[in-house]
């Protein structure tokens, strides 16, 4: 059994759900067989269990009919969008002080991971392991970290000198990785790392690097929540209204929530999921005062909705709870 420490940030599954679009895979129906509800990732600071991102990376794996695709979503973060985190390891001064500042600030995004810096004589290797064990297969997630933690090494801008090591053997499919992380590869490690030539620990880290294009998808899509969460028992929640609130036209609003992976209808729908689910778990209100709070016209249409998300009626789900 997992601790209730290995978690790891909404941010680091920031780029699923676009990806699974990008192959014609509702994102909805896999997060919903992971067990992963859309708008825990509203919430950029809060956790998600690290069970559910691996089994997340595997119905992924199962959806895409792609061998690798913790590696292609890995591949297209940009670290200014993990945070705190991201922007630090982005902005230091020398491609060394970065590596130790993602090493120092693990914990931001990955509760219950090992990273470490080792230096020889030639090279030094940013080594990755998830601490404890999991029942659940976690290579699509580890994958996933390693592209990351990749665009650490490119930080200076020297691709060559930039390797990856993988504690797994090497397979046929092998060769596919270099799309991801380039040519130089090896398999069958004491552990999954970054290799990187000792020579260029202290290169400068190129201010533009820290650049992220345009707003935060993450925190646009916290403001959302919110404010979806505050207009509900208003009725009326619109794309439109809620553009006005975020002060942005609804065609950027759209453009946002498109890069987020989710249409806003889905998004209001599983807000009230959750919060209908946590209110009637918690007897938060009779069925008639949650159906208000919620935004819905009558308790019929809050009940037909109910049974919709969980199969049974808010009654039967509060006496089974």
């Amino acid at each position: 059994m997992l601790g209730e420490g290995f978690a790891h940030n909404p941010r680091t599954l920031l780029h699923i759900a676009p990806y699974l679009r990008s192959r014609s895979v509702s994102p909805i129906e896999i997060f919903k067989r992971a067990g992963v509800s859309p708008s825990t990732l509203l919430d950029a600071n809060g956790w998600v269990p690290r069970e559910l991102c691996f089994k997340l990376g595997n119905e992924i794996y199962a959806a895409s009919g792609e061998r690798f695709p913790g590696a292609a979503v890995g591949r297209s973060f940009k670290l200014a969008e993990l945070g705190p985190w991201g922007m630090a390891v982005s902005r230091a001064p020398t491609l060394r002080q970065a590596c130790e500042t993602a090493v120092n600030g693990i914990g931001l995004v990955h509760q219950g991971t090992h990273l470490r810096l080792h230096t020889t004589k030639r090279h030094a290797t940013l080594s990755f392991s998830f601490a404890g064990r999991s029942s659940v297969d976690p290579r699509q997630h580890v994958l996933g970290a390693l592209a990351v933690l990749r665009g650490v090494g490119l930080l200076a801008r020297v691709p060559e000198a930039v390797g990856v090591q993988f504690a797994q053997p090497y397979e046929r499919a092998g060769e596919r990785l270099e799309e991801t992380f380039g040519p130089s590869l090896a398999f069958g490690c004491d552990c999954d790392g970054i290799v990187i030539d000792r020579a260029i620990l202290d290169f400068s880290v190129a201010a533009a690097n820290a650049a992220s294009n345009g707003a935060d998808p993450v925190e646009t899509a916290a403001k959302l929540g919110t404010l979806v969460k505050e207009m509900l028992p208003y009725g009326g929640v619109t794309i439109d209204r809620l553009a006005g609130l975020l002060r942005m036209s609804t065609r950027t609003l759209q453009r946002r929530l498109r890069d987020f992976g989710f249409s806003f209808e889905e998004i209001v729908d599983d807000v009230r999921r959750v919060e209908a689910i946590r209110r009637v778990a918690t007897g938060d209100g009779s069925a008639i005062e949650i159906a208000f709070m919620l935004g819905y016209s009558d308790q019929a249409h809050f009940s037909r909705a109910f049974r919709r998300w969980t199969s049974m009626a808010p009654r039967d789900f509060a006496t089974r709870v």
